[in-house]
Order: C-alpha cells, then structure tokens, then sequence
C-alpha cells in the first residue's frame, strides 16, 4: 500500500502578481528628467515588499518572468485586494482563489506519485523544498509546490479537479 495521503485545501488565497515595468517620466515641455532628479528617465519602483495587515503569512511562487502567486493558507476575503493595495506602484494583483482547486499531496510516496505525471525530475537534489513547477500532468495544467519533505502543493485550473483526481487515483492505485 502506498504511503500517500490527498486532501482539498479550503479556505486559501491565492493570487496572480504581475510585475509592472517602469513608465519612463514625461515632464513637461522638453522635460526629460525623472521625478527623483536623475536623467534616467525612469521612476524607481518603492520597495516591493508586501508586508502590511494580513499579508505576511504568505508564500510568493515563482510562476514565470516577473510573475508569482501568492500563495496563503487561511485568507480573508479582503486578502487579494489588500496585497493589490500594497503593491500598487509595484505590481498587478488579480485574485485566482475561486480559479483553483488546491490539493495537497502528502507522504514518502508523494513524489514518486508525481513523478508519474510530470516530465520534470522531482528527485530531491533538482526539486528541493520551495521548488515551484509549472508543467502538465494527464494534459492538465498544474503548478507544482514542493511545500516541504514529502509534501506538494498541487494548484489545478477548478474545471478540471475531477480529471485530475482520477488520474491521481489510478496513479496511487498503481504504486
């Protein structure tokens, strides 16, 4: 019998942070200085940081170029909207915690469960704890956490939860 347990998280946030680029300055007739005095040309973004209210029990993933979900466990229903606040001269924050079904994938198994699926090599020295995956499994996209020694956070599009889980069964039936 595998050593593999799967539950549904509830009560999450999760929420896309998109990085914006810096708006070069356009002053006024032949302005072509910055706010700050330089000749750059560009305004320096303020400290990205998203420390604030509620917001500091909260994993940033790495998903692709300048871009991450935030990622908290228990989240209220001001949470996205309170990141995006903080981040507003910074980043773009668009809330995804009614987008996706969260699975947690736990045990000595877990991994090699995945690894069935996905064509990234899991093995501990290329995936090490805090490791984020965005890849395929069974034709469904899924981004993978690696949260901590035999546990994965696994991020599905809602729609396709039920695909999923069948796979995911089938696979633990098989091991």
């Amino acid at each position: 019998m595998a050593d593999i347990s799967v539950s549904e998280a509830t009560g999450f946030g999760l929420a896309t942070v998109l990085l914006l680029p810096p708006l070069p300055f356009r002053g006024g007739a032949g302005g072509g200085g910055s706010p700050d005095g330089s000749a750059s040309g560009e305004s320096p973004h303020p400290n990205p940081s998203p420390e604030g209210e509620g917001l500091l029990d909260m994993a940033l993933l790495g998903t692709g170029p300048n871009q991450w979900l935030a990622y908290t466990e228990a989240a209220s229903p001001e949470w996205a909207e309170a990141l995006g606040d903080r981040l507003a001269a910074t980043a773009a924050v668009v809330d995804q915690s009614g987008a996706y079904t969260m699975l947690q994938i736990t045990g000595a198994d877990a991994r090699r469960c995945l690894q069935k699926g996905l064509s990234v090599d899991l093995s501990p020295s290329a995936c090490p704890p805090g490791t984020v995956v965005v890849s395929t499994i069974a034709h469904i996209g899924v981004i993978v956490h690696h949260a901590a020694p035999d546990r994965f956070h696994c991020f599905i599009f809602r729609s396709y939860t039920t695909s999923f889980r069948e796979w995911l069964d089938t696979t633990i039936a098989a091991l």
